[in-house]
């Protein structure tokens, strides 16, 4: 007969001792790469899910060595990643990982030997994005919402065709293309971005479209509406077949808020 009282018996084990952060940093502008999270069905401040864009596949080296686990199923951690390009993680055990950024806006870059110590930890990351967006600027023009822009590629031997652009609008700052009240405004979107780095790419947001009602139908009471420009740029071969970025992933500029 087993006594139930075994089954309250604190375990032995040790809580998690170290924390990480860093940033996703571009190659060539040493800023941020921001991004978008989006977890399973679920978005924004939802950490619910396995996340499809947007985080890092975890795995403890030595546990993965003994049990062959891969960097995507069955046993990997994942990390999420900010919008604006940073990440952090409070609740970490020290030991030996690997550590892979797959599934994001910027070419896949994996680390290896990650060693992670008691006490706060630091690590950044060095990465090319698909594109660039340079000078963004959102203003209101006209009665209309106004994004001008440059576009560049990342590495133009791979990823060397842009495949969309959009104008995105959402009542919180998790605006993304999963958070998007403008998506129907034919002013918000292209296909024709020219991403020479010079040239200056416009996009629009009608706040009187009935399109866009979900958005501004409090329209003139002061209420907070949350942009971005998104850019995807993708590689093709002569066939017209992906070679890079098949997913679509989108490249996006800050945020901005503006009070309508």
């Amino acid at each position: 007969m087993v006594n139930s009282c075994v089954f309250f018996k604190m375990d032995n084990y040790e809580g998690p001792n170290a924390s990480i952060s860093g940033r996703l940093i571009d190659s060539k502008t040493k800023e941020n790469v921001p991004t978008e999270c989006k977890y399973g069905n679920f978005f924004g401040g939802a950490y619910m899910g396995s996340p499809t864009v947007g985080y890092f596949s975890v795995v403890e080296k030595d546990r993965s060595e003994v049990y062959d686990i891969p960097l995507e199923g069955s046993g990997t951690q994942y990390w999420h990643i900010k919008y604006d390009g940073s990440y952090s993680n409070t609740q970490v055990f020290s030991g030996n990982y690997r550590i892979a950024a797959l599934s994001n806006n910027f070419y896949p870059v994996t680390k290896d030997d990650v060693r992670i110590n008691p006490g706060e930890n630091t690590l950044d990351w060095e990465v090319t994005p698909y594109c660039r967006i340079i000078n963004p600027k959102v203003e209101l023009q006209g009665g209309k919402f106004v994004a001008t822009f440059a576009v560049e590629f990342g590495d133009n031997t791979k990823a060397n065709t842009i495949y969309d652009a959009k104008f995105l609008c959402y009542p919180d700052c998790y605006v993304g293309m999963y958070c998007n009240y403008c998506g129907q405004d034919p002013g918000a979107s292209s296909k024709t971005i020219v991403a020479d780095g010079v040239t200056i790419n416009t996009l629009t947001i009608d706040p009187t479209n009935q399109l866009n009602y979900s958005e501004f139908k409090y329209a003139g009471k002061g209420k907070e509406h949350f942009f971005r420009i998104a850019v995807c740029a993708i590689g093709v071969d002569a066939n017209g077949r992906p070679t890079h970025n098949g997913s679509h992933f989108y490249n996006y500029s800050p945020t901005v808020k503006i009070v309508y």
